[in-house]
């Protein structure tokens, strides 16, 4: 008389089959997973480079920055600019 101990070989069959039905349906969810991964990292990286793209287009050949200053020198004490009217 087999013991739930030792198993029968009816026992080891179905565990057989159920471990090869997860190792096969683990493989396949894995497989779609990465497959999902590397379409959501195609669209991200796309989408940055085209972003990118346009962004270097509309910015000028040289980049210059224009503006006026005025130095001031005074000790001791920190110089107020007049407000601007």
């Amino acid at each position: 008389m087999n013991t739930p101990q030792n198993g029968g070989w009816i026992t080891r069959i179905l565990v057989a089959l159920a471990t090869t039905a997860l190792v096969v349906m683990g493989f396949f969810f894995l497989t779609v997973a990465l497959i999902a991964g590397a379409i959501v990292a195609a669209v991200v990286g796309a989408r940055l480079w085209w972003t990118l793209r346009k962004f270097k287009r509309t910015q000028p050949a040289e980049s210059i920055v224009e503006g006026e200053y005025q130095v001031i020198e005074h000790e001791g004490a920190v110089a107020r600019l007049p407000p601007k009217q």
